[in-house]
Formats: structure tokens, C-alpha cells, sequence
């Protein structure tokens, strides 16, 4: 059956709670009132693997983790986190313009290690000196 595009009603002029005609509330739209201005995410590698790389849930990770492509050259485990977000900020600064950063530890599970190990790498974002101007996020996947 032909789509009759006379009866697709115009795009919505109703101005949602979040204060735009999307009839979602984009992150980044959410970020940037929040904070007041854009946010950039700097990715950091901790070194971290997952249950379904390491054999503790499966082998050869999950179809869609292929995190060689989407990790910044600037992000690599073999510098410390001090590094790789003096790094990220130096690269996004010139990039985005920006002065406000999330730091996110992005490759595998960054929340696979021992709580110990954690609170360390934590740590190490949490001291840089631009403290003030970053969020922190982290975030896991689900394994089952």
C-alpha cells in the first residue's frame, strides 16, 4: 500500500520538558544544561578486560566490542591515566574549543577489577589539576 504523504502530520511544534521539539531528551543536550556548556568526552584506557575476553564468561569478547576502532590514539593503557587525560584534554581543547571534560574510562569493562585495583586508577583522574572543569563517568557492561 502507497504512503500518502498529504496525511503525515508536519513535525511536532510541541516544545517537550527538556525544552526541545525532540520527543526525546538528548544526553547531550541534558550535559550541556547541566553544566552549562559542552562537555567532551576524554576516553581512557585502564587496561581493563571483560568476563567474555578473559574465559571467566566466554572467549573473543562480544560481537560488537571491537574497541580498536573506536579508541582515540591518544588513549592507550601503556601511559598512566595522568597521561592519557593531560593528552585527551590538550587534543579536544584545540579540536572542540571546550574547557569542561568527562573523563571516561571507555575500553571493555572498566569496572572489572578488584575494588583495590579500582579506587588506584580512579584516583589517579580524580588528582589532575583541571579537577574543577571534569565529570566523571564510569559505566560497565552487563555480562551474563
Amino acid at each position: 500500500m502507497p504512503i500518502n504523504i498529504e496525511k503525515i502530520p508536519p513535525k511536532s511544534s510541541r516544545i517537550f520538558p527538556w525544552g526541545t521539539t525532540r520527543p526525546f531528551h538528548a544526553y547531550g543536550d541534558f550535559i550541556k544544561k547541566k553544566f552549562g556548556s559542552r562537555v567532551q568526552k576524554v576516553i581512557v584506557d585502564a587496561g581493563f578486560t571483560c568476563p567474555n575476553r578473559d574465559g571467566r564468561k566466554g572467549y573473543g569478547g562480544c560481537i560488537y566490542c571491537n574497541n580498536d576502532s573506536f579508541t582515540p590514539g591518544y588513549c592507550r593503557s601503556r601511559l598512566s591515566i595522568r597521561e592519557q587525560v593531560n593528552s585527551g584534554i590538550e587534543f579536544l581543547s584545540r579540536r572542540y574549543k571546550t574547557s569542561t571534560f568527562m573523563v571516561y574510562f571507555q575500553p571493555y569493562s572498566n569496572t572489572y577489577a578488584p575494588l583495590t585495583e579500582l579506587q588506584k586508577i580512579y584516583q589517579q583522574a580524580l588528582q589532575h589539576p583541571r579537577g574543577d572543569r571534569t565529570v566523571y563517568r564510569y559505566s560497565s557492561r552487563l555480562h551474563r
